[in-house]
């Protein structure tokens, strides 16, 4: 059966299948919930999404597999809720997060992303707390997608001032206790530790049901009350057997949520996701490729030259493939990470801006010239430089250039008084969402 939901500011309806809801009404035991799926047909079948005093009545009675799938498929088919009925299914989720699995955590945040719908606060630390006690049970896809909604969200861990410094000493000192950065101790820890977590601790739980002892109970509630605290636990459970089984779509979403977070990783991460990402050089895309050289550009990371080398020659091979945003970005990124392409790679990016040159922006042209002088090209046989003099008519691009100072000093390579050489930031290819 379908219904119909029409997305707001568009005069076209998207006809959107119940299977997800039938799915889930078929997997669960309960008879309680039988007409719940056609309850919210006929609930959707005046064209729009329904208003929130409509599922008032529905929501108490879907399950939580039900809610993430719903609110999945509002984000999958593009549908845009009005704020209030979002509001309504957030609470109704933030009262059933104890029995969430770890793909309905994963879904869920995934759909809010794409939805740009921001929860409260206390909604995020009893998420934060439940995908804690989930975190064995996340696949490396619902892994990385949390992460990306963590990042699109900006949800950005904040500096861990709030932990008392006792709780940390006893906690370290430990045996059974570790940084939530040891890999080890996530690792070792058995495959149903998140269930029994989630059956033993309520949206309010202190994780005194995680087998802690009291040093690590006090040391993991003065962590809850940070905002992103459960971003280290995910990463380090993300390295914990270096990457193994992790797909292209995942790594680039790890790195690129990092970026985007500005959330450095420690040493140990990188160690791990270096060679991890170098075996699927081959199975990125030109915009994967670029975002990860951004991501770790913006996260400031030094890298191995010969690593970094081999990710530009599987881009340089595929340049007819980079349109000229994603040049400019894999240009700027080399630079600000201080490495020097070999000669023949600058060779065939000097003749893709060529190629290219008019669909490139000001902005994406000043960063492209920037680099060339990081690079060792002096204004003379500067590429970009070159082209805009053989211009014969002034173009979009020129006067977003010429009506920004900071974007003519670096095509022109001038030095503004008192001012050093910088770049204007580059951006990646935000629109990457994850998905199931």
């Amino acid at each position: 059966m379908m219904f119909r939901l029409q997305k707001p500011g568009h005069q076209r309806k998207a006809r959107i299948s119940c299977a997800a809801a039938q799915r889930a009404h078929l997997a669960s035991t309960s008879t309680s919930t039988a007409s719940v799926p056609s309850q919210f047909i006929l609930l959707t079948e005046c064209g729009s999404p329904p208003s929130a005093a409509d599922v008032q009545e529905v929501l108490p009675h879907l399950t939580p597999k039900q809610l993430a799938d719903a609110v999945w498929c509002f984000a999958q088919h593009e549908v845009k809720p009005t704020a209030e009925l979002m509001d309504a299914v957030a609470q109704e989720i933030h009262s059933k997060l104890v029995h969430f699995r770890a793909q309905d955590l994963s879904n869920t945040l995934w759909a809010f992303a794409m939805l740009k719908y921001q929860p409260t606060e206390v909604w995020w630390q009893d998420f934060e707390r439940q995908v804690y006690g989930a975190l064995t049970d996340l696949t490396d896809r619902q892994l990385a997608n949390l992460l990306w909604a963590f990042a699109v969200l900006e949800r950005r861990p904040v500096a861990a001032d709030a932990i008392p410094a006792s709780a940390a000493t006893s906690a370290s000192a430990s045996a059974s206790s570790s940084a939530v950065w040891s890999a080890d101790e996530l690792s070792a820890s058995s495959s149903n530790s998140g269930a029994a977590a989630a059956a033993s601790a309520g949206p309010a739980g202190s994780g005194a049901g995680l087998g802690c002892s009291a040093p690590e109970v006090e040391l993991l509630a003065a962590c809850e009350r940070r905002s992103g605290w459960v971003l280290d636990p995910l990463l380090a459970h993300s390295c914990a057997r270096g990457f193994s089984g992790y797909s292209a779509g995942s790594l680039h979403l790890l790195v690129w949520s990092l970026g985007k977070l500005h959330h450095p990783p420690p040493a140990a991460w990188l160690e791990g996701f270096l060679p991890a990402a170098e075996s699927q050089f081959f199975r990125f895309s030109p915009t994967e490729l670029s975002n990860i050289i951004w991501a770790l550009a913006k996260l400031g990371v030094e890298l191995p030259g010969p690593w970094l080398d081999k990710l530009l020659l599987v881009a340089q091979w595929r340049f007819p493939s980079f349109p000229a945003r994603l040049l400019s970005i894999v240009a700027w990124s080399t630079a600000t990470l201080n490495h020097r392409p070999q000669q023949e790679w600058l060779m065939c990016f000097e003749e893709q801006v060529r190629a290219k040159f008019l669909d490139f922006t000001g902005h994406e042209l000043a960063c492209v010239a920037w680099s060339l002088r990081r690079f060792g090209y002096s204004t003379r046989n500067n590429a970009v430089f070159y082209m805009l003099q053989k211009q014969h008519r002034f173009l979009a691009a020129d006067f977003e250039i010429l009506s920004n100072p900071k974007l003519l000093r670096q095509v022109l390579g001038w030095k503004g008084e008192g001012q050093s050489e910088s770049s204007s930031d580059c951006g990646s290819d935000d629109d990457m969402g994850g998905s199931r």
